[in-house]
């Protein structure tokens, strides 16, 4: 525990010897990570996906080339897949990724640190938050699960455009916010099309801030300029629009927000409390907003601080906002099936240790450190923890039917790595089970015939 005081009680280090302090913690916490096997999506996306395998397929997929779906994302598979390492080198990236946005969480924090009453603790501050990035277990799905990429990567370019933003708005560099910005955007998008949220982002660190709208459009209009330009092009494009067009039928409104509501309040549990990481949570969809009464309430009442909070405490009042921005606001107005899961609190929750750590550094003459310290070394094991379920497809999804016992999908999962293992009873038990809680489930169907094949 010697190592995580004197990080804390160090704020005239260099942010380089932060740096190393900062990747020593994620080496620790990830050790186990680099074992992992292709899980889950892995084989729809990358192994049985000829369109990462080679370039001309990559060039051509579904004949729109690089303007196709996610084409920045493709285009990282198809590396790690051409460079022959196997599963490793996908893990490598992910660990390399996951290393340099805890250093972008770094900067972003160092930068809100000029809000704090004591300016001189921002390097603190910065440590703090990012070490809580670095280490927080339910980040582990989006970075020892393979395909939690798509978020990683996303948010690499989207907290770097956030940093360049913050930067220059001091600075006064309007070619940086006006070029860079929106080329990091551009960059975020072409990873992941969720990535549209960055405006949001944005208005949300200015609002904090206490900022006028007039300086703020001043600074923001080539982003939103950008999003309007995103959303002709996801409208023109057949896949996209087939997609959201199944999305808007989902759901009516008020029950989206009902089960956006509960899904959110599951997020911030699994942040608060991560002992109960799971890859494939069952969430109901909730048709009217009576079903999510306390979890509406408890929503409105972070907005309601978020607002109370903005000139005295502006981390909490930044926390809450971006939290909720990156945490709903998408999703109520494109609604879909798997309602929340752990690795959208890769983006959405740093804040929420950023405001974390700034009000421990409030508590003069309280041991905060040392609580720190334990906290940060639970969350150490935790994630070492977690990263043993991704050791296998057995292990991932016996841990996961144990978390979401009604869920079909998860039984017949199950059921597919028992029987690529040979274990054909087992297999049967669990698409057995998958059919009971769902009687239309084709895939349990099939895979209950395939046992019986000669």
């Amino acid at each position: 525990m010697c190592w995580i005081w004197r990080l804390n009680v160090q704020p005239t280090d260099t942010p380089l010897r932060h740096m190393g302090w900062l990747a020593l913690a994620l080496a620790l916490s990830y050790a186990n990570a680099f074992g992992g096997a292709f899980q889950f999506d892995d084989y729809k996306v990358i192994v049985d996906n000829p369109a990462v395998h080679d370039w001309d397929t990559w060039r051509n997929t579904d004949g729109q080339g690089v303007f196709g779906i996610r084409p920045l994302l493709k285009l990282s598979y198809l590396l790690n897949w051409w460079s022959g390492w196997g599963v490793l080198g996908f893990h490598l990236f992910n660990l390399a990724l996951h290393l340099a946005n805890t250093w972008l969480v770094y900067r972003l924090a160092w930068h809100f640190g000029a809000t704090l009453p004591d300016p001189g603790k921002r390097s603190v501050l910065a440590l703090g938050t990012a070490l809580l990035f670095a280490v927080h277990p339910a980040n582990t799905e989006a970075v020892t699960y393979v395909c939690g990429r798509s978020v990683s990567l996303m948010a690499f370019f989207y907290l770097a455009a956030v940093a360049v933003y913050a930067a220059a708005r001091l600075q006064g560099h309007t070619w940086r916010l006006h070029g860079v910005v929106p080329v990091l955007f551009a960059l975020a998008l072409a990873v992941k099309e969720t990535a549209v949220t960055l405006v949001l982002a944005l208005l949300v660190w200015e609002l904090a801030l206490g900022t006028g709208w007039r300086a703020i459009w001043q600074r923001q209009w080539s982003s939103w300029l950008l999003l309007a330009a995103g959303a002709g092009y996801f409208l023109l494009n057949a896949n996209f629009l087939a997609q959201m067009q199944n999305s808007v039928t989902l759901n009516s409104l008020p029950g989206n927000l009902a089960t956006q509501a509960a899904g959110f309040a599951y997020l911030m549990r699994q942040w608060a409390w991560p002992l109960w990481l799971n890859i494939d949570p069952d969430h109901p969809i909730l048709p009217s907003l009576v079903d999510a009464v306390p979890q509406l309430l408890g929503l409105a009442a972070m907005l309601l601080v978020a607002v109370l909070t903005r000139r005295k405490r502006p981390w909490i009042s930044f926390a809450l906002l971006w939290v909720v921005a990156h945490g709903m606001a998408l999703y109520l107005v494109l609604p879909r099936l798997d309602v929340a899961n752990d690795r959208q609190l890769y983006l959405a929750a740093w804040p929420l240790g950023m405001a974390l750590v700034a009000e421990l550094l409030m508590w003069s003459g309280w041991p905060w450190r040392g609580l720190f310290a334990v906290g940060v070394l639970v969350l150490m094991l935790l994630t070492l923890a977690r990263n043993q379920d991704y050791r296998s497809e057995i292990a991932l999804w016996e841990a996961t039917v144990k978390l979401s016992p009604d869920k079909a999908r998860v039984h017949n999962n199950l059921g597919y790595a028992y029987a690529l293992a040979g274990r054909s009873a087992d297999a049967r038990r669990e698409y057995t089970t998958a059919l009971r809680l769902d009687p239309n489930h084709i895939k349990a169907h099939y895979n209950l015939e395939r046992l019986d094949w000669p």
